[in-house]
């Protein structure tokens, strides 16, 4: 009996050793939050940072420089310069959301309905950005008339349409950078919490990423924290969303590999989980026990690891460690 528990702990050990991302580190550091963090394929990356606007590039060895700066464009608007994509050309999609200064959402966040009404929010959109030249654009704001809330994380299309996901409407973007057009394109009962928020913030769809061959849309949600799929139809509208996995706390990030695994960041717990394609197997990556990890945001791959952005927004990480970026090995799946 002795030996057979000696056994299990042995093999439980090694279990948890297997699960986890290796050789964690810090890859770059700067003076502002980073929030949005997309790969150029070459093992650098594209960053936004939450407070000031900035857009900055890093370089493989950890070295940062400024490409652009939202300010330039939406002046001295309070609000989070949140996630961002590139279309594999010159552009970079950066989503802003304005914050009201009449319903403080999301310092407090019963009232994101609130703030989503203000009138006086016209920033709120998505923007571009000219990589060649720093030239930063308006694609759609709330100036044209569009309501968007908390516009967060872009992904752009084969067809060059971007989705936005909107954190506090609960819903789903389609925008048409040439046209400067959008539409409201799913906003699914599965996105809302309703009173029944498990993670304490009336929330919807944060992180969202396509498939491979472009024809399903996924994402997480942090009211009632899961990973869902959006099939997308002949046509390009939405079809019904269907949860694939859950058993989280509050969801922020998302990705999806070449062989279409997913990889997801929880804020809350600053966890990172690897989920099977099938959805019925997963692994954590990295937990603050043994990783940089503080309210890890965005995610992407470069050379062999994941990365992610600490938004430290629940102040888990000391100064030395915070407002950075997080890199870990990856190590051979479980399955």
């Amino acid at each position: 009996m002795l030996r057979s528990a000696a056994m299990i702990t042995v093999l439980l050990s090694s279990l948890a050793t297997s699960a986890s991302a290796s050789e964690w580190r810090i890859l770059a550091q700067f003076d502002d939050a980073p929030e949005g963090l997309v790969s150029d394929g070459e093992g650098n990356f594209y960053v936004s940072l939450y407070h000031s606007g900035h857009i900055m590039r890093v370089g493989k060895d950890g070295k940062t420089s400024q490409i652009a700066d939202l300010r330039s464009v939406i002046g001295d608007a309070d609000g989070s310069t949140v996630g961002l994509d590139w279309d594999r050309k010159d552009t970079l999609y950066v989503a802003f959301s304005e914050y009201s200064k009449r319903f403080p959402w999301p310092a407090e966040a019963n009232l994101a309905v609130e703030a989503c009404g203000d009138a006086t929010v016209t920033k709120s959109g998505l923007y571009k950005v000219t990589i060649s030249t720093g030239k930063v654009e308006p694609v759609v704001t709330r100036a044209d008339g569009y309501p968007f809330c908390f516009p967060d994380d872009p992904a752009v299309g084969p067809d060059g349409k971007v989705y936005v996901s909107d954190l506090s409407l609960q819903a789903i973007w389609k925008i048409d950078p040439d046209q400067k057009s959008a539409e409201v394109w799913s906003k699914d009962p599965l996105f809302s919490p309703g009173d029944r928020s498990l993670s304490g913030y009336p929330v919807g769809v944060n992180g969202i990423a396509l498939a491979g061959d472009g024809k399903t849309l996924f994402g997480v949600t942090g009211g009632i924290p899961m990973l869902v799929k959006v099939p997308i139809n002949a046509d390009g509208s939405a079809g019904k969303a269907e949860m694939l996995s859950f058993g989280y706390d509050n969801m922020d990030g998302l990705e999806v590999d070449a062989d279409g695994n997913f990889y997801l960041t929880e804020t809350t717990r600053s966890e990172i989980w690897k989920v099977s394609p099938d959805t019925k197997k997963r692994q954590q990556l990295g937990n603050p026990l043994q990783a940089p990890l503080g309210a890890p945001a965005s995610i992407a791959f470069g050379n062999g690891e994941i990365c992610v952005t600490n938004l430290n927004f629940f102040k888990h990480l000391p100064a030395d460690k915070a407002n950075s970026i997080a890199c870990g090995k990856l190590t051979d799946p479980l399955w």
